[in-house]
């Protein structure tokens, strides 16, 4: 259902980003979880060839990094409620359907995450 907020948040983000057009895909629940570079959560060691590089072969970073399954293609910008903007740039053989897994830099960030469920909207 459309309401006078959606069409107004739709008209800012086209009006304050003129140079790429972007269109909500969907806007639905995600269960959304956190992981880190170590051993724990990605069974590498620093000294691993391959350690925090994500599965599209950048660098995982905080604040940008994302995990989804194969649906939801690598640079594709996604909004998570409550926690804002990221790119999906890694894979995870658990996540599956409405799963994100969102990057920290160290474990401990990662644990006091935790698992959460938030709207997530696909932003293209």
């Amino acid at each position: 259902m459309e309401t006078a907020y959606s069409r107004a948040r739709e008209n800012s983000v086209q009006k304050n980003n003129t140079q790429i057009k972007r269109t909500i895909e969907n806007k639905d629940y995600y269960i959304i979880t956190a992981y880190c570079a170590c051993y724990d959560c990605c069974n590498k060691r620093p000294t691993d060839k391959g350690y925090g590089i994500t599965a599209s072969g950048v660098k995982a970073q905080q604040g940008i990094t994302v995990a989804t399954d194969k649906s939801i293609p690598f640079g594709t910008k996604i909004y998570i409620e409550g926690v804002g903007e990221r790119i999906v740039q890694d894979r995870g053989s658990a996540i599956k359907g409405n799963r994100i897994d969102l990057y920290f830099e160290n474990h401990q960030e990662a644990n006091s995450f935790g698992r959460q469920k938030r709207k997530v909207t696909i932003l293209k």
